[in-house]
């Protein structure tokens, strides 16, 4: 884990983007999808049973009440307890009970909201005339429809995808949270955008803005989905210019007669029958929207009041200036559509959303132009911002991806099949070259190398199978050169370890075939450390570092007699070191003739048993041995007890200190009089691949691979 905890054990917290009531939006970065998100955390208070379902009272915190004036919640008298329980299922849902039904559990206000009504449940046909009635949609015994916050969001967004709405990704709740998984939407909101361009507005913006907002509200419509809470500071404006509608909070289903009831909204953008809390339809929305298009065309919004009644009188008595006056070139007409959606009783309305978009548009600008300048203004207003002089307080940085969410599962996939061909191409070749079948010029032989390219590719695709086929063949060529005991301990342990810790898996393949590699060049110890790094099972991963420590044993009873190092470059050829030396010749340089001298040498067998048995009888082997199986568990338990990137590294010093100690351990038990510390070599090769694992930690990649 980078850093903090991660969400939902999923997402990496970037930066928070705002809070309000009892909810937060955390930028994240999606570790698994390898993107960004926005996560609305909703902390879900904690309510007895008998207040589960009742309205917020006039003393309530401001952040448990439904309304807004210009950023702050407006003050309502006590209301009377409706609890939804105590209505029978077969009589209506009184008005007051309706209104009731967010509560303290479901309403967020501002930019948080997330009340609900009572209508929630999985949509219809999408149709307002194929349905029957509101039961169609949900049940109000429910719990998740009248409990948990940003439920019913979650599921009127879920019917539709749009380019015009902010799309949900997954909603989930962990102990006492809400988590709201959405797109993630790189720019500004319009309410700042408004507040600091508000001289730069033309009406080729007006028109990309409002026809991307009437397209989204067409879409939530058509699948019976009012918004009930358009405003400003819930448009968000991309850096590419395009125009996203967010925060369903307060959205509600549609019933048979596409009305609808809202659990709050936000003064200065909520028409009068919503205050009143009677059923709402498409024509709510419509007010919404054309209150927020005023705003942009005349730079003010009239029905900003401090509480419900002032905001209805302000609705009724509203002078309102003419839009035409505030542009030049501008038709009178102009005025008399806002005037018609703007007006307080619905009926007077355009019937939709769309009618009202077809009404309008022919006043604005370009949307295409449009959507070109919001670009161009955006990219200069994300973060604070600065004045025309380029004064101010800087931009912010945006927020840095962690290097090693740059390794995706793709990549990391390839580089676990890039180290997996190279060390099965070694083992199997090492095994191949010494094969006594093969005879003279094996390098010749197109046997052999059809053999090894087959090793190779099956490393490529399944590494754990790649790993089982030339293991195998190892301890097939030293059985047939006479190494009985390392050809059968190694076929055999093979065969066992591939079973119950290596199938169907390539952590466990990776790390054993780190053994020959890196042991191939000092640094044996490694092939532990990787398997206590990324194997979560405490028990495969013992599996797989006492295999490696098998596979050390059977490597170095081909001539240094230790299982740090196996000196690849000089005992790869092992089959011939016995007759090359006893005919006083050093390293051949002709392949073919080291190979043809196979068939000549005698003792190999003999030599490696007696080298194995040496190693066996050193109650230093032993302390080796146990310290890989002991780093290996115990890394493993740590990690997976901690699961975060500082528990990661200490699992991996954990590692190397027990890596130190066995070799320590080691030289004590060949001396145990007079005690000398553990050879140079002995020591590097056990501290650098600890090390490795503890930068690997640090880079939170074994977080990153056990995901």
């Amino acid at each position: 884990m980078a850093g903090k905890q991660l969400i939902l054990d999923r997402y990496r917290p970037m930066s928070e983007a705002g809070a309000g009531g009892f909810a937060t939006v955390q930028v994240a970065w999606d570790t698994q999808m390898r993107r960004k998100v926005a996560i609305k955390c909703i902390e879900l208070p904690k309510v007895s049973p008998d207040s589960s379902n009742q309205v917020a009272p006039a003393d309530q915190p401001k952040a448990a009440r439904h309304t807004r004036v210009e950023g702050e919640a407006a003050p309502s008298a006590p209301t009377q307890v409706a609890r939804l329980e105590d209505i029978p299922p077969w009589e209506d849902v009184p008005e007051d009970a309706g209104a009731a039904a967010p509560s303290a559990l479901a309403a967020l206000p501002g930019d948080f909201a997330s009340g609900f009504g009572p209508d929630c449940g999985p949509v219809g046909s999408g149709d307002f005339e194929n349905n029957e009635g509101p039961e169609d949609f949900c049940s109000l015994d429910d719990p998740l429809a009248s409990d948990i916050p940003g439920l019913a969001e979650a599921r009127a967004i879920a019917q539709f995808s749009d380019a015009n709405i902010v799309t949900v990704y997954n909603f989930e709740v962990k102990d006492s949270t809400a988590y709201l998984i959405m797109e993630y939407v790189e720019g500004t909101t319009l309410e700042r955008f408004l507040r600091e361009h508000d001289g730069d507005l033309t009406l080729d913006v007006v028109a990309h803005v409002f026809s991307s907002i009437a397209h989204a509200l067409e879409v939530a419509h058509s699948h019976n989905v009012l918004h009930l809470d358009i405003k400003p500071a819930n448009v968000l404006i991309n850096r590419q210019g395009e125009v996203k509608v967010t925060d369903f909070g307060l959205a509600t289903l549609a019933d048979a007669n596409g009305t609808g009831r809202a659990g709050g909204g936000t003064i200065g953008y909520m028409p009068p029958e919503q205050m009143r809390s009677e059923a709402l339809d498409v024509r709510c929305d419509e007010w919404a929207l054309a209150s927020l298009t005023y705003e942009m065309l005349v730079g003010d919004n009239p029905f900003f009041a401090r509480d419900l009644p002032r905001a209805a009188a302000a609705i009724e008595n509203a002078e309102l200036v003419l839009p035409s006056l505030c542009w030049d070139d501008v038709e009178e007409g102009i005025d008399d559509v806002m005037f018609y959606a703007l007006d307080p009783d619905p009926a007077e309305r355009y019937a939709t959303v769309r009618e009202f978009d077809e009404e309008l548009m022919p006043y604005l600008g370009d949307v295409k132009a449009g959507k070109a300048e919001l670009s161009r203004l955006v990219n200069g207003v994300d973060g604070e911002g600065e004045d025309e002089d380029g004064e101010g307080e800087p931009a912010p940085a945006a927020p840095r991806v962690p290097l090693v969410d740059h390794l995706t599962p793709r990549v990391m996939a390839v580089v676990a099949r890039v180290v997996s061909v190279a060390a099965a191409a070694l083992v199997g070749a090492v095994a191949l070259v010494n094969f006594p079948a093969f005879g003279p010029g094996v390098f010749s032989n197109p046997v052999f190398w059809g053999l090894l390219a087959a090793v190779c590719v099956l490393a490529a695709i399944k590494p754990h199978v790649g790993a089982l086929a030339s293991f195998a063949i190892l301890g097939v060529s030293l059985t047939a050169n006479g190494a009985y005991a390392p050809g059968i301990l190694l076929f055999l342990g093979t065969v066992a370890w591939w079973w119950f810790a290596a199938r169907g898996s390539d952590a466990p393949a990776v790390a054993a075939l780190l053994g020959p590699l890196s042991g191939a060049v000092g640094f044996a110890p490694l092939s532990p450390v990787v398997a206590g790094s990324l194997i979560v099972s405490v028990a495969r991963a013992a599996a797989t570092a006492a295999f490696a420590g098998l596979c050390a044993l059977a490597l170095g009873s081909l001539g240094t007699s230790g299982m740090i190092d196996w000196n690849a470059p000089m005992y790869w050829d092992y089959a011939t070191m016995s007759g090359a030396v006893s005919a006083g010749s050093n390293a051949v340089a002709d392949p073919d003739a080291v190979a043809s001298a196979v068939l000549s040498s005698t003792g190999i067998g003999a030599q490696t048993q007696a080298r194995l048995g040496g190693m066996l009888l050193k109650p230093g082997t032993w302390c080796v041995f146990a310290s890989w199986v002991i780093a290996a568990a115990a890394m493993s338990a740590l990690s997976r007890w901690g699961m975060s990137r500082k528990v990661d590294v200490a699992a991996a010093l954990v590692g190397t200190v027990v890596l130190v100690l066995g070799v320590c351990a080691a030289a004590w038990a060949a001396n145990p009089a007079s005690w000398t510390p553990p050879s140079t070599m002995a020591l590097i090769g056990s501290i650098v691949p600890g090390l490795v694992g503890v930068v690997l930690a640090a880079l939170g990649i074994p977080d990153k691979i056990r995901q």
